[in-house]
């Protein structure tokens, strides 16, 4: 009889110890089937030892994160798969629906047990395998998947001394964004859904290169998902988890876990070497065509094994959600090629390709050494590459001229985008090219204005130029930009089109200078000159020749009369009110024919320069315009002072490097920044007069005579302000920069209140600003405290405990006068308080209570009570936010089962506006043990 039993019992042990021993590693996989219902299938992947007890794992126990019990998911979708270095790849399949939407869920399955024998935890044979995979349900995420890892756990030998690389390249369905972090393998009880026995840290699990005294590294790189230990140091077997973590617009929406093991040998034998392309960037149509190579390393006695190369990735053809639109990636690869070897990887990409988020495709080698070697155990080398597919840039763009008027034409976008529209840009100046950097998107040339936008569908523009027409001898560039929204709602763009360039030519004269040469109210002066014809074919346009000066007034004016004819390309224009008015010129070129002259044509007109000075306490400051054909931006323009008032001496006081129209200008505080004529100084006093003229420097574009223009402006004589002026009263908005926030760290969240104002300089206002000082108060009518004193146009009020307060700012000017107060602004919280519909009080320190989430802001008052599905109060509470939060017990402190329980809660909250100050929300939630 004992001999029977003895038989039994090592018959059992025998079973149990294989049953045991076979687990390698895993993951589990969440794909939501319908966005009509909350039902979802859960794939877990599971690489093992091929024996008798993965034979047996027919089924494995599934938990669900909701509070329901364990269901049971079969073996699926044929037998396993030899996958290669004594692995197998097995799947389990089932499906769940869930009972409501919820922040997380954890989904998790518990295997007894991982193989014998593990160097890095304790008595590995009775540690259950364990993994879980963590995601959102909202509506807002519609049928979204978790990640897949293409590349199987296979990579699973190290040699000791060499650096080991697995990557799992991961996958997502959406195009979310990925990230990589390390973990521990951890447990769980494999026949119950408790929480508290699920997801514990294997007992004394380190990290693999914790394990021996040498040291090495072990690390993943966050962005690639490379797992590399450099280098083991020890034989045995090891275990490992590391987390891929989903991202959707800066919000984390799911976790998964890969537990693998890594099994560390001493053979002799090398892993290769791979060598991929640099990582590369494409407009959407282009075709990549790639050579991949692969050397193997000659082992210690110099064996060199035959090589092969695969690839993993959602560029190819796969036959689930997880793959690319066709066109598909094609991968040639021979197996167990000599040393060197290759392989081709080719994909013509399309508009369906288009994403902020690189494609990631792995290519991985393998050695294939003989049988004698280690049972021909195989090393790897991985690399990983990235694709960037953008937009692609608008092609065929052309210009052509009408009139005066530049009509762009282009081809039609190849791609259908979301939300497209064509974004026009207009640069004045040199016909440089425009290039597109590396991947870059949207405009990012310098110079280029936007002058307007059509819809996708529309291919022409006319540029009017604000309808005054185009000038004539001056180049214009132009460049197309697409707009629209990517697969996550965000606005994107294409890269630049190439430019073109639009050059309105003309045979008339070029204008070239309009100075003023004497400042006066009736006797002003002011010369004018221009070039000879351009180009201009003296066959056809015959002698004799004349000029005819037109004039108009201001500098902008269009009402041109007729004031003189020459046969020079000078005139000097006199009887001019130069000291309160500008004019503009435009000279006619006439020709002979038949005895009669006839108007060839006309150039574009340009006005004289025109200075203004602003006064304040011992300072001017000075302003000039100048509306003109050819360019004064990016020179040096030159101020020039009287020497003093009535001598008719002027002496240059300073150089002003200027860009564009908004940089002329320059402030006199009495300092002659010129020495080379003379050094004057001077203390700016009201009690005297200081006369001023500028000369402005310019050049005409591209395609037209290469010389210096010149012209000065009319004399301006003021007075520095003897009446201490007080600066204008800013302009003042506020915003609050963290109103709305919703983080599971609330104590990172700070109170601040944003200041920024505008200065204005107008009227008789100091313009000398030297500072601000912030006022703030709790209510509109004060009191007021200065707060604080700044140089910039910002002021950050922070850590508050409130955002309730209003503001004023005043400037203050180099004498320390304050100007009136700017606009009075207040601002209030902005309250927030919302509840979950699920918890679970199951003493595991995660969701224990119910209570508000997303960090409740500025509550006063909670006022709640939660009744049974039969009406029973279980609780009731009313008091301060603190206190807040339902631990799953009646009144009398007894623990309440599992199921749907109702409330209704009204919370107070810290606001000014009335409308705001109560909020009352009525709902279910679900306990969940």
């Amino acid at each position: 009889m004992r001999k029977y039993i003895l038989i039994i019992f090592m018959l059992v042990f025998s079973v149990s110890a294989a049953f045991a021993t076979h687990l390698k590693g895993g993951e589990i996989t969440v794909r939501r089937i319908s966005d009509k219902t909350l039902t979802y299938e859960f794939t877990l992947t599971t690489y093992t030892e091929n024996n008798r007890a993965n034979q047996d794992q027919v089924e494995v126990n599934f938990c669900f994160g909701d509070g329901s019990a364990i269901i049971k998911a079969k073996r699926c979708c044929g037998t396993p798969v030899d996958i290669g270095n004594g692995t197998l790849k097995n799947l389990y399949k089932v499906e769940y629906t869930y009972p409501a939407p919820a922040l997380f869920y954890k989904v998790s399955v518990a295997i007894p047990n991982r193989n014998d024998g593990v160097r890095n935890m304790t008595r590995s044979v009775e540690v259950p395998f364990y993994v879980e995979t963590i995601f959102s349900i909202n509506s807002g995420l519609g049928q979204n998947s978790t990640p897949l890892l293409l590349n199987p756990a296979v990579d699973l030998t190290a040699v000791v001394g060499q650096p080991f690389i697995h990557n799992p390249n991961a996958v997502d369905a959406e195009g979310d964004s990925l990230a990589y972090r390390l973990s521990v393998s951890r447990t769980g009880d494999s026949e119950t859904c408790n929480p508290s026995s699920r997801g514990i840290t294997a007992p004394n699990f380190r990290q693999p290169n914790e394990v021996s005294l040498l040291p090495s590294n072990f690390t993943i790189n966050p962005l690639t998902g490379d797992l590399i230990w450099d280098a083991p140091q020890e034989l045995g077997l090891y275990n490992c988890a590391f987390i891929i973590e989903e991202w959707r617009n800066g919000v984390k929406i799911s976790e998964t876990v890969r537990d693998m093991q890594i099994e560390v040998k001493d053979v002799d034998n090398k892993a290769p070497k791979l060598t991929v392309p640099p990582d590369v960037c494409v407009q959407a149509g282009a075709l990549i065509n790639e050579r991949i190579t692969a050397i193997d390393v000659p082992s210690k006695t110099g064996r060199v094994d035959p090589l092969t190369i695969y690839s993993f990735g959602n560029v190819y053809a796969m036959d689930t959600v997880y793959a690319v639109k066709q066109p598909y990636a094609t991968f040639a690869s021979i197996a167990k090629q000599n040393s060197p070897a290759s392989a081709t990887f080719r994909w013509q990409t399309a508009c369906q390709h288009i994403r902020k988020e690189t494609y990631d495709v792995l290519f991985k080698v393998e050695d294939n050494p003989p049988f004698t070697v280690g049972n021909g155990l195989k090393l790897v080398d991985s690399k990983l590459w990235k694709i960037q597919v953008i937009a692609p840039a608008p092609k065929g763009l052309k210009v052509t001229l009408q009139a005066s008027n530049a009509v762009l034409t282009w081809s039609d976008f190849t791609c259908a985008l979301t939300g497209a529209k064509t974004i026009i840009y207009r640069r004045t100046g040199a016909c440089s090219p425009v290039v597109n950097s590396a991947c870059a998107t949207g405009m990012t040339a310098t110079g280029f204005v936007k002058i307007g936008e059509v819809g996708i569908d529309v291919t022409s523009f006319t540029d009017k130029n604000g309808g005054e027409g185009l000038l004539k001898n001056t180049n214009y560039s132009y460049v197309l930009v697409v707009e629209f929204q990517n697969s996550k709602g965000l606005v994107n763009y294409s890269p630049m089109s190439e430019s073109v360039c639009a050059f309105i030519p003309s045979t008339a004269p070029l204008m070239t200078q309009v100075s003023v040469l004497k400042t006066d109210i009736i006797a002003g002066e002011i010369q004018v000159r221009w070039t000879k014809p351009l180009k201009l074919d003296t066959s056809v346009f015959k002698a004799p020749y004349q000029y005819r000066l037109k004039r108009g007034e201001g500098q902008t004016g269009l009402q041109f009369a007729e004031v003189g004819t020459t046969a020079d390309t000078l005139f000097v224009d006199k009887g001019l009110n130069t000291t309160e008015k500008a004019y503009r010129y435009q000279v006619d070129f006439y020709y002979t024919a038949n005895g009669v002259l006839k108007l060839l044509d006309s150039p574009t007109p340009a006005s004289s320069v025109r200075l203004q000075a602003q006064t304040a306490v011992k300072s001017v400051k000075l302003a000039w315009t100048a509306f003109v054909p050819w360019s004064n931006d990016f020179q040096v323009h030159r101020v020039y002072r009287e020497t003093y008032k009535g001598s008719g001496k002027f002496n240059q006081i300073s150089d002003v490097s200027v860009a564009g129209p908004g940089t002329y200008q320059f402030t006199d505080m009495g300092t002659d920044f010129i020495p080379s004529d003379g050094k004057l100084d001077v203390s700016l006093s009201a009690d005297s007069t200081y006369c001023y003229y500028v000369q402005t420097v310019g050049r005409f574009g591209e395609g037209l005579p290469a010389m210096r223009i010149e012209n000065a402006s009319q004399t301006i004589c003021v007075k520095p302000l003897a009446v201490l002026y007080p600066p204008c009263a800013p302009i003042l908005e506020v915003t609050v920069p963290d109103c709305g926030v919703q983080t599971s760290n609330c104590e990172s969240i700070s109170v601040a209140n944003l200041l920024a104002w505008k200065p204005v300089v107008s009227g008789t206002c100091d313009p000398n600003i030297e500072k601000y000082r912030v006022y703030g108060a709790k209510l509109a009518a004060g009191p007021y405290l200065k707060l604080a004193e700044t140089e910039t146009l910002t002021h950050l009020d922070k850590n508050l405990t409130s955002h309730i307060a209003c503001y004023y700012v005043v400037a203050v000017n180099s004498l320390g006068v304050e100007s009136p107060k700017s606009n009075v602004v207040c601002v209030d919280n902005c309250p927030s308080f919302d509840l979950p519909n699920l918890f679970s009080p199951n003493g595991d320190g995660k969701n224990d209570v119910f209570q508000a989430m997303y960090c409740p802001r500025f509550v006063k008052q909670v006022n709640a009570k939660i009744v049974d599905r039969y009406g029973a109060l279980v609780y009731e509470y009313a008091g301060a936010m603190a206190g807040f939060g339902w631990n799953g017990r009646s009144m009398s402190g007894q623990a309440m089962a599992s199921g749907t329980y109702f409330y209704t809660v009204e919370v107070e909250f810290d606001v000014v506006d009335a409308t705001k100050a109560k909020k009352q929300l009525k709902g279910w939630l679900e306990l969940v043990k």
